[in-house]
């Protein structure tokens, strides 16, 4: 009778094949289910005497049964049924074991195979087996030279006790590991070298096996001779310089102790050399053109100490044209609290730089110079008078210079009283309105000026012209503005303060 099926799960046909099996008879071995067997440790290094279950997974077959015989090296350990994995349709075997000796152990496992699996080993499974008393080592390191040469060969010798040790030995400088070498009849060596003279501090460290502890080693002091380490850092006496003028260059050698010659660069081309003493160096130069140029200076080496090159420093160059700064105060005569302009005239007109203007030693401002002229406005606090001065920081074409001194009367308001009005174009509006305030002083021959104050806020100080004074302000933060005025005074009136004025503004969105 003939047997026909539809597609149906593979157990069932697994029973199909069965029954046909039955009938036709057992399959050949090309029949069989072709199988692979991995071996799972739980950690590849135990301690001796640990018991480890190790386990046989017969994966590509199919429902495997049979047996699984594991093996230390050719040496048979023991044997497992195979069960039904719970998550595959492979096969595990488990063998619980220990093991009796240190060292490596080399474990494969071998499936017998069944009626429809055939039969497999595995690959070798390494597992480290650690004496559970393990010995204690000693490590003796000795050097063929102890002062040897800069770059020439040096070997180091770690001698570990008790000889029959294996493992590695890592030798260091201080901290620094310079190379490692495999422990041979109890011994391990290492040639190596050093870029410089110095002093060097050697140890080596034994890494310990499977019967033996890991130990460190005596430390030897190395004195190589030839170059020593140095470096060399670069400064000058000033950072610019008109053409011609004197600059020193210092350079400053570590250690002190290097004796030798420094060279000075501007940039690749050599400026002059000078010899080291007491670990410095020293050049005294002039500069014939302008510019920004880069300056460094180079150790050379010698029999003694290595070269080192210096950091690079800038200098910058300003030219020999003449010129001239005037400043102009204007007014020279006030009250505190007010305002003058410093303008600082730079002739010829094409100069370009900086000008730094100053009351007394004190830096007040600075300002860039643009068409011959820089200008900064400076507010006076202090009663007296005040000495100001402005300097030029010069550029490549004309050299630095500073003004002739401009006196400044800073007096305290006059005793004649005054009054203070303030006015605003709007008193309701909206953010960002602008609103003119106006504040009148009387007497109109009042001079100085007038501040203005948003909330207690300074908002601006505006000069007085025939005892008016006026400022528009756009206003963009609070609704409720408190705006006053308050005149300096000057040298004949005083002091006096507005009434304040409220300004209401809303969100124009409302």
């Amino acid at each position: 009778m003939l047997c026909t099926y539809r597609r149906i799960p593979f157990l069932l046909l697994l029973v199909f094949i069965l029954s046909l099996a039955g009938c036709m008879g057992r399959p050949s071995l090309q029949d069989k289910f072709s199988t692979s067997v991995i071996v799972i440790a739980p950690a590849t290094s135990v301690t001796e005497g640990q018991t480890v279950t190790l386990e046989a997974v017969i994966a590509n077959g199919t429902n495997a049964t049979g047996t699984v015989t594991f093996y230390n090296g050719s040496t048979a350990i023991g044997t497992g049924a195979v069960g039904s994995s719970p998550y595959s349709l492979d096969g595990v075997a488990q063998l619980s074991t220990t093991f009796s000796s240190s060292g490596v152990q080399s474990i494969t496992a071998k499936y017998s195979g069944d009626e429809f699996n055939s039969s497999s080993t595995s690959q070798v499974t390494s597992i480290g087996v650690y004496s559970n008393q393990l010995a204690a080592t000693s490590v003796t390191l000795q050097a063929s030279t102890t002062t040897p040469q800069y770059q020439t060969s040096v070997t180091l010798t770690a001698a570990v006790s008790p000889s029959p040790v294996s493992g590695t030995v890592t030798f260091y400088n201080g901290t620094t590991s310079i190379g490692s070498s495999a422990v041979n009849a109890g011994t391990a060596s290492l040639t190596t070298s050093f870029a410089a003279g110095g002093t060097a501090t050697l140890h080596a460290v034994y890494s310990g096996d499977y019967n033996y502890l890991s130990s460190t080693s005596n430390s030897i002091t190395m004195n190589i001779s030839g170059p020593l380490v140095t470096s060399t850092s670069l400064t000058a006496s000033t950072s610019s310089i008109a053409i011609g003028g004197s600059i020193t260059l210092t350079a400053n050698l570590s250690p002190a102790t290097v004796t030798g010659t420094v060279t000075f660069y501007n940039g690749s081309t050599v400026i002059g050399t000078a010899d080291v003493k007491a670990g410095i160096a020293t050049l005294n130069t002039t500069f014939a053109s302008s510019g920004k140029i880069a300056l460094k200076a180079i150790f050379a080496t010698n029999a003694s100490w290595e070269t080192s090159t210096s950091n690079q420093i800038s200098l910058f160059v300003t030219g020999n044209t003449p010129n001239t700064v005037v400043l102009q105060v204007d007014p020279s005569s006030l009250v505190i609290g007010n305002s003058a302009s410093l303008t600082a005239n730079i002739s010829p007109a094409g100069a370009t730089g900086t000008v730094v203007f100053y009351d007394g030693a004190q830096v007040i401002g600075t300002s860039s110079v643009v068409a011959g002229m820089a200008t900064y406005v400076n507010l006076f606090m202090v009663a007296g008078a005040q000495s100001l001065t402005a300097v030029y920081s010069g550029d490549t074409t004309y050299p630095s210079n500073t003004s002739s001194p401009v006196v400044v009367n800073v007096g305290n308001p006059g005793p004649t009283p005054t009054t203070t009005t303030l006015t605003l174009s709007e008193y309701l509006g909206y953010f960002g309105d602008t609103v003119t305030l106006t504040a009148k002083v009387t007497p109109p021959s009042a001079t100085g000026q007038v501040d203005f104050y948003d909330n207690g806020v300074f908002l601006r100080s505006v000069v007085l012209s025939s005892g008016t004074a006026a400022w528009s302000q756009a206003f963009t933060q609070s609704y409720s503005n408190s705006i006053t005025a308050v005149y300096d005074g000057d040298v004949t009136y005083s002091l006096s303060t507005s009434n304040s004025q409220n300004l209401e503004l809303s969100d124009n969105s409302d």
